[in-house]
């Protein structure tokens, strides 16, 4: 069969046009993969600023508890202190040594359990004065990386819609190259381009497919030299093309 030049020129133009296409569809691809990044990024911020409070939080917790308990057990020093007073009373009041005697051992029993309390304060009160130094560190690093992320999100939210705005034109761009394609080969080279990761049209280099690296069989080879039909790789499936 003895082609036309018009059918090698049409067939040329479809190549080259598919060609232009992949370049506009990278430069799409690579827009959105910057925007994709975006959520991503931002999830994982939100994240590291998540623990920071969580931890902080924690820490606050765990001081209020102790100093709701050191205020318990206040209640319970005050409740001894006035049991205290009324058995020193009833004591000094005694008419009798037995009643004496039983009124001072109460009096010594409510202040060894005075005292236990007290022990136990002392130890609430070192537990809060070694984690306030840790809350006022959580609380600094909590609210640096608040600052930290709300500036991100600023500035995230700006280069947004900056690249969805650059995304639009370039698509806007690629519809005059895809309108010359016909619906089969644009069938084909969509595919190829998701399977391929934007690589679904190569150049042949010295009789081997530059996507895989497979020898192309001679029948592909004059096909690709005649320009008569779109040629596809063998082993790959990726569109070929003659760069020379």
């Amino acid at each position: 069969m003895v082609l036309t030049p018009n059918l090698q020129s049409a067939m040329q133009s479809v190549v080259q046009q598919l060609i232009s296409l992949q370049q506009v569809d990278n430069r799409v691809a690579a827009v959105q993969k910057k925007i994709d990044v975006i959520p991503r990024e931002t999830k994982k911020r939100r994240a590291e600023l998540d623990a920071l409070l969580r931890t902080r939080d924690e820490l606050q917790h765990a001081i209020d508890e102790a100093e709701h308990e050191n205020r318990d057990f206040e209640i319970k020093v005050q409740g001894l202190d006035a049991a205290i007073t009324r058995q020193e009373q009833h004591r000094d009041q005694s008419s009798n040594a037995s009643t004496f005697t039983a009124a001072q051992h109460q009096i010594e029993y409510l202040k060894q359990d005075k005292e236990q309390i007290q022990n136990e304060q002392l130890e609430l009160m070192d537990r809060i004065e070694g984690l306030t130094p840790r809350l006022e560190a959580a609380t600094s690093a909590a609210n640096a990386k608040q600052l930290e992320f709300d500036a991100y999100v600023a500035e995230a939210k700006k280069l947004d819609a900056e690249l969805r705005a650059k995304r639009d034109v370039i698509a806007k761009e690629r519809e005059q190259f895809a309108a010359a394609v016909p619906a089969a080969s644009m069938e084909l080279y969509r595919g190829l381009f998701q399977q391929w990761d934007g690589s679904a049209v190569v150049p042949q280099e010295n009789g081997y497919c530059s996507g895989c690296y497979t020898k192309l069989t001679p029948n592909d080879r004059a096909r690709l030299m005649a320009r008569s039909s779109l040629v596809t790789c063998n082993s790959c499936g990726r569109i070929l093309y003659d760069p020379t």
